[in-house]
């Protein structure tokens, strides 16, 4: 059995088509855009606000909890979820703790597979 990889989504491309022809999903401070790729890889992004945290350590913070949740949901998310690109974007205004953005990104998980 071939052990599947997340990517990062680096390109602007790759971006581009999630922002245009992507779904949305939400789920409290976390959204999803979803887009499904040709290919059999998942590529996945993380985007916080310039707009709402001016201080990139405060943006990383962010990206680093999101990433982790993301890691720790990866069984099920490739066992339920279609290959293409993902894209999770933070929606909230101050910082989140892990626990919170993990259920978060659960929810948002969970009507994104009752929805594919």
């Amino acid at each position: 059995m071939k052990k599947t990889k997340l990517f990062s989504l680096k390109s602007k491309e790759g971006f581009s088509s999630v922002f245009d022809k992507g779904n949305f999903y939400k789920a409290n401070n976390i959204g999803l855009r979803f887009y499904a790729g040709n290919n059999k890889d998942y590529f996945v992004g993380y985007t916080v606000s310039k707009k709402n945290f001016n201080r990139a350590v405060d943006r990383n913070l962010i990206k680093r909890r999101i990433k982790a949740g993301v890691n720790i949901e990866k069984n099920s998310f490739f066992d339920n979820c279609l290959p293409g690109n993902y894209l999770f974007i933070y929606l909230g205004k101050e910082i989140s703790s892990s626990a919170i953005l993990f259920t978060n990104i659960q929810l948002v998980i969970k009507k994104l597979i009752q929805d594919t």
